[in-house]
Order: structure tokens, then C-alpha cells, then sequence
């Protein structure tokens, strides 16, 4: 018998927060992204006045604007700190810092700020949320949960730093869950934002450049257990030592490749989950061992549900890898072209390394640093990487850290690394895109790069072909 005491879908258990501040007349909404644009639509949808700013011109904005409200107040540009007049709250997009000027000057007039994820859950009603936090796999554990949860004949919506806006799924309603994957950057600024179930999947150094140390990273992210109560779930990773020694109020699920004692764990043959098998690994169709902890976690999230164990194996597997999470792009002369541009943090790829044969991959890395200790990657990058490939503004830091470790090429473009390591690979070798950095210095952003990645190695195989 399944032990744990589950909640149900639909719940009224833990409103009261939640619904303590939303009489606003009027609120200002700082960016102009999806999330802020969605935010617009929600606000107005509660008859709340919109007053919004980007420092974007017109031009720049103008796919976003044909989506906003008609009676939206609109202010591009440089922004007067006037617009913070008669505003009753400041909702602020993810991509925009809390040390903004207006922010600091809503801050000293005493306003509200919250950020979109947090007007979202204030309107969120009965629907229960699963919030997924962490440095590296939220994002296949976001999906992983949704899959679960659809495979279960659940009406899910999937989003908020993955794909659609929370404020957009709020707007749309009707959901059984929602599921949510929360950055540091969404977490950071809440103040009752309150999952159903929370989980924290693991820290590695990430978005430096933002936040002013990893413990200011690790607080932020920790946001996501902070207003949960003892009728909500905290899944935790107790192999990660920052993580499990995060103290919650919630009950406590914990998940591990390590220790056969936590809720949720590899016994090296099967999935374990509650004393019991959940799956043999073989039948998980996702690679690598980071995948088998993805696939625990989300185990245990929807298990805090209240879904049956059969529900739960049923939707691992029909699991499938994202999009640029790893993804096979082609086969050329018997070397594999893998797209992980998502792998945007160092943690990410080292996790991601472990998956591969020992000195065996050509290594793409680079990009913008994002203020990293790229030397955590050598003990990986000596054991799995036979050469590297350094690209984008990061190529010289990565080289300093890296010289003596393995074979470097420094090639400054995506384009001219495809093609070295395409010149230099042999049958059996792996060409991993897997750059430990953000894209922004070169490309739109990580998916931009994963395409750009696709087309030059198709365009390799169509030359290998005529």
C-alpha cells in the first residue's frame, strides 16, 4: 500500500494569504516581456488601472504591444519616476533587476513590488501550483511533472519561466494544476507566493552577474519553501548538501541517488519510491543519471498530489528530452552532433558530461560567463572531453582555466567550432554543445543558439552527402 497522506486537486486549504492584498485601483507594470504583457491582460481582467514601462522603443516592442489592453497607460523609453504617482503596486518582469532606479524609488515610497509570478498566485484561487526550483533540470522536471499530470487525465498548464507566463494560464483558468518553473529571478522579490508543493532540485553557481553572492542565490531560490505552511510539500535533494540543509515548515519528501533511506531513490537497477519500485531505470527513456534524479523528484512532487504509483510510471515513460536539453541533431560519419544550448550554467554540464563516454566528446563551451568559476568544470572536462571549443566573450577566461586540462581551440563563433570539431572528430566521438554560459552575446538567446548549432551540422551532413 501507498504510504503518505496526499492532498486533493482543488483544495481551499490555504487561500488566505494569497488572497489578503489584491484591492488595487491602480498598479504599474515594469517590462514588457511575455510576462509583463500577460500581467497587463490580468490586471485589467480584475478592473485593476495599468500604468506600464520598458525602456524599449516602440519599434523594439511592437509584436508585444499588439497584445496588450487597449487602455493600457503606456511609457517607453527613459522612464520619469512620476509614473510611481497614485500606483497602488509594481509588478516587475523576471529580466529586470531589483537594484533598478524606479524599483529602489517604489521601495522608499513605501509601494508594494512583487513579481509577476506573485500577482499570479494571488489570483490563482483553489488551482493547486507545483513550483520547481533550482540551478540545473527544472525545467525537464517542470515537464516531467506536466506529463505525469496530463498522462493522469489532468487538465495541466506548464509555464511561467518554461514557455507561457503564469499570469497568462491565471487569465486563461479552468485548470486540475498548474506547474510552475520559478527562477531566482521570479523568487527573489515574493512575499506570499505559496506552492501547493515546492521543489528544489539543486544549486550550483549560476547568475552571478545578478545576484551579489551564492548565498544570495541560494536565498533567493529558497524563496520557494519560505510562506509554505504544514498542509503544503517540500520535495528536497538530500544529496546536495545546500539544499537539504534548508529548513521548511512543509512536509518533507526527499529524493537521492545516494542514500537508500530518502523517500524517493536509485537503488542502481530500479526507481524507488515509497519503499516500493516505481521503475526499472532501463524503461526511463532519458539519459543520464541527473535524469534518473529529474525523474525522482517529479515522482515525489506528484506523489504529494496525491496520483497513484501507476499514474506516476505511466507518464515516465512516455518522457522525452526538451528541446536543446541533449537532443541528437544528427549522425555524420559515425559522430554524434548532441544540442544541449540549454546546459547554460556549469553545474548543468557537468552533470551532463557524466552521460557520455570517457574522452570521447568535442566539447563546445562559451558564451557570456555570467561571473562563474568555470575551474569546477575540470575534474569532468579531464575525465569525459578529449577537445574543447571556445566561443563568445567567455573563450578567454575558459582558456586560462582550461589550459593543460585538454586540448583547446579558441574559435571565437559557433560556426568555426562546428566546423574544427567536425575536422577533428572520429567514429564514436560525441560534438556536444554544451557551453556553461548564456547565449546573449551572440544569439537571441539559448534556443536561437541550439538552432544555429542544428543548421550548420545539417548543412555538414548535406555536404558530407552530395
Amino acid at each position: 500500500m501507498d504510504r503518505g497522506v496526499h492532498v486533493r486537486f482543488g483544495r481551499l486549504g490555504h487561500l488566505e494569504t494569497a488572497m489578503s492584498k489584491t484591492n488595487w485601483r491602480r498598479a504599474l507594470v515594469v517590462g514588457l516581456g511575455i510576462s509583463g504583457v500577460d500581467a497587463c491582460r490580468l490586471l485589467r481582467a480584475k478592473n485593476v488601472e495599468v500604468r506600464a514601462v520598458d525602456r524599449a522603443s516602440r519599434q523594439q516592442l511592437a509584436y508585444r504591444l499588439a497584445e496588450l489592453p487597449p487602455d493600457v497607460e503606456l511609457h517607453l523609453g527613459e522612464v520619469d519616476p512620476r509614473v510611481l504617482t497614485d500606483v497602488d503596486v509594481v509588478v516587475v518582469s523576471p529580466g529586470v533587476s531589483p537594484t533598478l532606479p524606479l524599483l529602489q524609488a517604489a521601495l522608499e515610497r513605501g509601494l508594494e513590488v512583487i513579481p509577476e509570478v506573485e500577482l499570479a498566485f494571488r489570483y490563482a484561487g483553489p488551482t493547486p501550483i507545483i513550483g520547481i526550483t533550482g540551478s540545473n533540470g527544472k525545467s525537464t522536471v517542470t515537464e516531467l511533472v506536466g506529463l505525469i499530470l496530463k498522462t493522469a487525465g489532468k487538465k495541466v498548464a506548464v509555464g511561467a519561466n518554461l514557455g507561457p507566463a503564469a499570469s497568462g494560464m491565471v487569465l486563461r483558468g479552468g485548470w486540475d494544476a498548474m506547474v510552475w518553473e520559478l527562477s531566482s529571478f521570479q523568487l527573489e522579490l515574493t512575499n506570499s507566493l505559496r506552492p501547493r508543493v515546492a521543489v528544489f532540485l539543486n544549486l550550483s553557481p549560476d547568475h552571478l552577474d545578478r545576484h551579489p553572492s551564492m548565498e544570495a542565490y541560494l536565498q533567493a531560490k529558497a524563496k520557494i519553501f519560505a510562506f509554505q505552511t504544514a498542509d503544503d510539500h517540500a520535495v528536497v535533494n538530500e544529496d546536495d548538501p545546500s539544499v537539504a540543509s534548508l529548513p521548511v515548515q512543509a512536509q518533507r519528501h526527499g529524493f537521492s541517488l545516494c542514500h537508500q533511506n530518502a523517500e524517493a531513490f536509485y537503488d542502481g537497477t530500479y526507481l524507488m519510491l515509497q519503499g516500493q519500485v516505481l521503475l526499472a531505470r532501463q524503461a526511463l527513456p532519458l539519459p543520464g543519471d541527473h535524469n534518473v534524479a529529474n525523474a525522482l523528484a517529479a515522482a515525489l512532487a506528484c506523489r504529494a498530489l496525491g496520483l497513484e504509483r501507476e499514474a506516476i510510471k505511466a507518464g515516465l515513460r512516455a518522457a522525452r528530452s526538451l528541446p536543446h536539453r541533449h537532443e541528437l541533431v544528427a549522425e555524420i560519419n559515425g559522430v554524434r552532433y548532441v544540442d544541449d544550448s540549454k546546459g547554460t550554467n556549469v553545474g548543468a554540464v557537468i552533470a551532463g558530461l557524466s552521460s557520455y563516454p570517457p574522452r570521447r566528446v568535442h566539447l563546445i563551451l562559451g558564451g557570456l560567463g555570467k561571473g562563474q568559476d568555470f575551474s569546477e568544470l575540470i575534474p569532468a572536462v579531464r575525465q569525459r572531453v578529449q577537445r574543447a571549443y571556445l566561443i563568445g566573450q567567455a573563450a578567454p577566461q575558459l582558456e586560462k582555466v582550461l589550459a593543460g586540462v585538454v586540448p583547446l581551440e579558441v574559435c571565437g563563433t559557433l560556426e568555426e567550432a562546428v566546423r574544427r570539431a567536425y575536422l577533428g572528430a572520429s567514429p564514436g566521438d560525441v560534438v556536444l554543445l554544451s557551453p556553461a554560459c548564456a547565449s546573449f552575446d551572440q544569439f537571441h538567446d539559448y534556443a536561437h543558439r541550439g538552432h544555429e548549432f542544428a543548421r550548420l551540422v545539417q548543412e555538414l551532413a548535406g555536404e558530407n552527402h552530395a
